[in-house]
């Protein structure tokens, strides 16, 4: 009954992958479980970088493999393969184990990434609803971040008072039942067109002939890369600014948190569709750009609680960046031969960055102090989007190009609404 209930709502069910997919309620406290089973902080690191080089590897893959097989199929796998890597978290004691759970979970990540996204928009380009793509892509993100609050608060709980294990016995569970989720949703037959190597090939010559497209990349990668780094601060900040019984519960607070965080990018999310309808994507990009960098300059000042309401701001941020990066992507890209395949070298080029900044980042912090990185990190994002700019302005004053094949006529009027 339930099946054939999820069958016939198939954006309902969407937004029930989203919220369990990626509900790693281990994440907040990975690094006190590793070193737990002995691992140390390089360790760690190193741990990092091959989460890192796994994603970069099977993004693109991945979404070629979408792109040929089917959307909900990647989608599916992407929830066991995930809950695969937990049980070697579970059982795990040495770095090469732990170092394969990783590998797991960047194709877990990878099988999802653009998959989702692009199954979404086709879904709702068949159903002659593309224009309400922002909304429902706002409201997955949500989904998502209310299912990641719900998982980092109980994991919380079960990694204090429990085992600390359970945490990932609570995402295997979670991520399995969003795989069984996925394979309800209804999806047109694939049209297996040349080789796999040819998604790859046009989607690359897409992007050196498309120059919006090209600049939508960059812009998402350099964002990207300050999201996520400010992540790394948020042990060293808690260690400085919080004291007596706070310090003696730090996985506790680790969740708590995490989960205002989550809070901060459900909200953001969830009203994302409404600011897509008022303002134009442009200006929320370069407003998103030059916020990410003023935060990383007061996060360079900043001291005591003010630190933890940047770090949640940060965080929040997230709610805007990706429903934004998908349905600038989403409008660029022309026709679903190759959408997913394009979403996930977007998200290729982000990890790429990512992991060539990342280690730099950790030295500069070591070399000097986590105020001064962060200054300095702003003071370089500030020229490069300065030069992406001028490159993107360049770019979407010149007349457009084509990306992969020809949208179907009924779907470009709504198309067209997003392109503001």
């Amino acid at each position: 009954m339930l099946w054939s209930w999820l069958q016939r709502r198939p954006l309902l069910a969407y937004l029930a992958y989203r919220t369990l997919a990626l509900t790693w309620a281990f994440a907040p406290f990975q690094v006190y479980y590793l070193q737990r089973r002995g691992l140390s902080v390089a360790d760690v690191f190193d741990l990092n970088v091959v989460f890192c080089v796994a994603a970069v590897a099977f993004e693109v893959p991945t979404g070629m493999g979408a792109d040929r097989y089917g959307r909900r199929v990647a989608m599916s796998a992407g929830g066991f393969v995930m809950s695969l890597a937990c049980l070697l978290f579970i059982f795990g004691h040495s770095f090469s184990t732990f170092a394969a759970a990783n590998v797991l979970c960047a194709l877990a990540m990878s099988l999802s990434s653009g998959a989702d996204s692009a199954y979404l928009y086709d879904h709702l380009a068949a159903q002659r609803q593309v224009s309400l793509y922002p909304r429902w892509e706002g409201w997955s993100t949500a989904a998502k971040g209310v299912g990641n609050l719900v998982a980092v608060l109980v994991g919380a709980l079960v990694y204090q008072y429990v085992h600390p294990t359970a945490v990932f016995v609570l995402t295997a569970f979670t991520t399995a039942v969003a795989g069984v989720i996925a394979l309800s949703l209804p999806e047109r037959a694939t049209a297996h067109e040349g080789h796999v190597a040819d998604h790859l090939r046009r989607a690359f010559h897409t992007l050196r002939t498309n120059g919006r497209l090209a600049s939508v990349v960059a812009f998402g990668a350099i964002a990207f890369v300050l999201l996520r780094l400010s992540l790394f601060a948020d042990q060293p900040h808690l260690e400085a600014h919080l004291h007596g019984t706070w310090l003696q519960h730090t996985v506790l607070t680790m969740g708590l948190l995490a989960a205002a965080k989550e809070v901060g990018t459900a909200l953001v999310a969830g009203s994302v569709g409404s600011l897509f309808a008022r303002v134009r994507s442009r200006t929320i990009a370069v407003t998103l750009g030059v916020g990410l960098t003023a935060a990383y300059l007061l996060m360079g000042e900043a001291h005591g609680t003010l630190c933890i309401v940047l770090m949640v701001l940060l965080a929040s941020a997230f709610g805007v960046f990706s429903p934004l990066m998908r349905a600038l992507m989403n409008r660029l890209i022309e026709g679903p031969r190759d959408r997913a395949t394009l979403l996930s070298v977007e998200g290729m080029g982000r990890r790429l960055l990512f992991a060539a900044t990342s280690p730099l980042f950790g030295r500069a912090v070591e070399a000097s102090s986590l105020h001064a990185t962060f200054s300095g990190t702003a003071w370089v994002a500030a020229l490069a989007f300065a030069l992406l700019g001028a490159f993107a302005w360049l770019a979407f004053r010149a007349p457009a190009a084509s990306a992969t094949s020809p949208a179907p006529r009924s779907s470009q009027p709504a198309v067209a609404s997003l392109a503001r």
